[in-house]
């Protein structure tokens, strides 16, 4: 499943666009690389996320088949660290 759609489907970022718009910025990184939004992400790879507030650092668990109910979105990543920062980034 491509990037921008795994972080929408579960709940990390409110649309495709802004996880587009992060790609290209730099606040999505894959291992700490920059990373397309049109990745084929697979399970245990490590991306970091920075928002305007906070930098999250998350394992993918599991592609979801299709939509996910927004109660169980957290299941499909593990938050390894969660950092506050002061930065302007991706809004959600």
């Amino acid at each position: 499943m491509r990037l921008d759609l795994w972080l929408r489907r579960v709940c990390l970022l409110k649309s495709r666009s802004l996880a587009k718009r992060g790609c290209r910025s730099g606040d999505i990184l894959l291992a700490g690389e920059p990373v397309k939004e049109s990745h084929a992400l697979r399970p245990g790879e490590i991306l970091t996320l920075r928002f305007p507030s906070r930098e999250m650092e998350i394992e993918v668990l599991v592609i979801p088949e299709g939509n996910v109910p927004k109660k169980e979105a957290a299941s499909h990543y593990r938050v390894i660290e969660e950092r506050a920062t002061g930065d302007s980034r991706i809004e959600i």
